[in-house]
Formats: structure tokens, sequence, C-alpha cells
């Protein structure tokens, strides 16, 4: 496993780690199973043996990760038939997806993950843009650096991606 830079704050990468996974459960359902410190565990448990470049790429990594466990966790959650009444909430062109404020029911957070992974068999980088955008509310300097592309790239790849995403959704 690549060791994380020395001069990275262990302290400091778990707090970050506990915003980014905050984001992700304000993102599902209210009455997530799950909880930010659980979160950050099992994707801290899934990430060993995995490389990284930078701290800014660890926590792309960790995004994606946790990503994974709430997908993981919501399909378990659905498969139980315990998913409850949640309020549809409708997408419209020109809102920005990376506050944290916003909570998705869980079937429109399945509906997000299987059109970005479509995304990503059209376009992987795109598709990481919007999972480090949206899903781990990194910063369009953060997701330049991790994905080593230009800070316009990876604007024009998130505006792409929003009207990809609004218009596949809407289909839905």
């Amino acid at each position: 496993m690549t060791e994380m830079p020395e001069e990275v704050d262990v302290a400091a990468v778990y707090g970050e780690l506990h915003k980014i996974a905050v984001i992700h459960l304000s993102r599902s359902a209210r009455q997530s199973s799950l909880q930010a410190t659980q979160l950050v565990h099992e994707a801290w448990l899934r990430l060993e043996g995995h490389g990284w470049k930078s701290k800014t790429h660890f926590l792309a990594l960790a995004s994606r990760t946790m990503r994974m466990v709430m997908i993981d966790t919501i399909r378990a959650r659905m498969a139980q038939k315990r998913a409850g009444d949640w309020e549809r909430l409708e997408w419209a062109p020109g809102i920005e997806f990376a506050g944290a404020s916003m909570s998705l029911p869980l079937e429109r957070i399945i509906e997000v993950d299987r059109a970005l992974n479509e995304l990503a068999l059209k376009d992987g980088r795109k598709a990481r843009v919007v999972e480090m955008r949206f899903f781990g509310g990194l910063d369009f300097p953060e997701i330049a650096e991790a994905l080593e592309i230009s800070l316009s790239t990876a604007k024009r790849d998130w505006e792409f991606s929003r009207s990809w995403l609004f218009t596949r959704l809407s289909a839905s």
C-alpha cells in the first residue's frame, strides 16, 4: 500500500473523511441506517491495500468507496422492503448539486447510481467528476488535482455531466 505523505495530519484527514460521509448521508434517505462514523470506518476498511498519490487522491477514492457502501446499504434496505414513504424530488436545470443539505429518496439514489454507471461507460472521467463533486463535496481545484486535469476541464466536465444526468434522469 502506498503511504499517505508524512505531512498529512491523520486527525485532519479523518475530519475530512467524516465531512464527506456527512455529505453522502445527507443525500440519502432521512432514515438511513448508517452513521457518518460507520461510513468512514467501512470505507477505510475497503480502501486498505489501495494506493494513492496524494491527500486529494485519497479523499477522492474514499468518497467513491463511501458511495459504493451507501449503494450497497440502500440496495439491502430496499430488498427488505423497508424503504418507506419518500417524497419525490424533481431535478431542474441550474440546480447546484454540491450542497450538503439536499436529501434524495432511496429509489432516486439508485437511479442516480445507475445513470452515473452508464455515464462512466461513455466517459469515465466525467463520471468521476460527478462522484467527487456530488457525492464527495470536493471543489473544482481538488477535482482537477485528483484527476490530473485542468480546472477548466473539470468545470466543463461537470457542466456536461449535469446536463447529461438531467436528461437521463428526466426520462426515468
